[in-house]
């Protein structure tokens, strides 16, 4: 499936008879990023389904659901720090790239690296200081502490480093650390697995986070020099005003983005607090599937989300319009296909896991439509992200959490995993279907001398 993705490059990104050296330069580095991301997909995406799928077998839905409530309580808490610090380099990395403001772009990296150490810190501070709290509450193994807070550190860095990567243009480097590290991680699975020590299952993604901090650190250090070499220096500067716009991007980006993002560790919480841990092994192995489904459309953000961001940096309405054209209709096609089979095979899809994990059909097919009107919005929620619309896609987030919270107080208590999954996909379609209109109509102002 994800050749699918990566054979649309080349159309999505080439404009017929356009014989402008710009234009072949701008495709052919779209088309070379997208190919190194979809390298990175084939080790990156196996991970979840790895991890799930070895765990599911190896130590039951029980195991499972423990370990994945475990992580989600630390995915909730990072993704506050890494969609503030990290979306916001990922654009202003690129935009500044693009206009060629070196004490802007330095600014900027000073703020991705530094802030996520400082405010994961205090967060670590407040867990050690009440985690009987936080264990009993959050339905938590007592003696996870230590471990779960070096996971919110290595996570933290691992996502920052993937996005300034991609904010640098170093998508091949990325590729390269993240099949890597990928390739570590499976290794250590596998023995965790064969030797049953499910106490170092989540050791499996500390190790590999470190791994791929190491190798991402080496690399940037080592292509600084060559990154930075044709920005301009500037006598004139107002860092107030970088940092206010590197401050505001990054709250309402985050904002939006942790209340949409949430609803899935949200979910998963609620049910190890409320059902039980086996339950969450079921709801886990859905997940897992969608997450497959929708890793290289989220990749695909990575590609053009950056690349809209720098030609907005550089008034270049005209290939945003282009670019945005053009994938929509293709991504409505084979997102309506790849759904419709994965409506029709729910069943034996989810049986990979073991026979007991079939009893998730009904839930995936209650996902269903979450997950296809989240594959068609790639391209919409890239260009109101990418460029001076940042605000929508974030209400819209908001309005998926509202909506997904009130559906769970409504619903869980009668209809269990049944009154989750419709309430996660309740929240999802209005929300998206929010930031789509929205880009419809922006997109306009785009389209018009075009």
């Amino acid at each position: 499936m994800e050749s699918f993705w990566l054979f649309l490059i080349p159309y999505i990104l080439t404009e017929e008879k356009v014989n402008s050296s710009t234009q072949s330069t701008l495709s052919k580095r779209l088309v070379q990023n997208s190919l190194h991301t979809g390298l990175a997909l084939a080790f990156v995406g196996v991970i979840p389904f790895a991890f799930n799928f070895l765990i599911a077998r190896t130590f039951g839905k029980e195991t499972l659901g423990t370990i994945n409530v475990s992580i989600s309580f630390c995915l909730m808490i990072t993704i506050f720090v890494t969609n503030f610090f990290g979306t916001s380099g990922t654009k202003f990395l690129a935009e500044y790239r693009g206009s060629k403001r070196l004490e802007h772009f330095k600014i900027v990296l000073k703020l991705v690296f530094i802030g996520p150490l400082i405010l994961t810190s205090v967060i670590s501070i407040i867990l050690i200081m009440n985690w009987e709290y936080f264990s009993n509450n959050f339905s938590l193994s007592s003696n996870f502490l230590f471990v779960l807070i070096s996971f919110l550190y290595l996570r933290s860095y691992y996502i920052i480093f993937r996005r300034v990567l991609y904010g640098v243009d170093l998508v091949r480097t990325y590729a390269v650390n993240e099949a890597l590290s990928a390739i570590i991680m499976l290794v250590a699975l596998l023995f965790v697995c064969l030797t049953e020590k499910k106490e170092f299952l989540i050791h499996c993604y500390l190790i590999s986070y470190a791994f791929f901090f190491l190798l991402s650190f080496i690399s940037f250090s080592k292509k600084f020099k060559s990154i930075t070499s044709k920005l301009v220096s500037s006598e004139e500067i107002n860092s107030i005003k970088v940092i206010q716009s590197f401050a505001n991007y990054g709250l309402v980006s985050m904002i939006g983005t942790v209340a949409s993002t949430s609803t899935t560790y949200i979910s998963l919480i609620i049910i190890g607090i409320h059902l039980s841990h086996s339950d969450a092994g079921i709801y886990s192995s859905v997940l897992t599937i969608v997450s497959i489904l929708m890793f290289f459309p989220k990749l695909f953000t990575q590609v053009f989300l950056p690349e809209f961001s720098k030609l907005f940096g550089e008034g270049d309405n005209k290939r945003i319009f282009q670019i945005f054209n053009k994938t929509n209709s293709i991504m409505i096609l084979l997102s309506a296909l790849i759904c419709l089979l994965v409506f029709i095979f729910s069943g034996n899809i989810l049986s990979i896991f073991g026979k007991e994990f079939s009893e998730g059909s009904l839930i995936l097919r209650i996902l269903i439509p979450s997950l296809f009107i989240r594959m068609i919005s790639i391209p919409f929620v890239s260009f109101l992200s990418g460029t001076k619309y940042v605000l929508y896609p974030n209400i819209g987030g908001i309005i998926i959490l509202i909506i997904s919270s009130v559906c769970w107080v409504l619903l869980v208590p009668d209809y269990n995993l049944v009154g989750i999954a419709i309430g996660y996909t309740a929240g999802i379609v209005i929300g998206i279907g929010y930031q789509i209109f929205i880009a419809i109509l922006k997109i306009k102002s785009f389209s018009t001398n075009y």
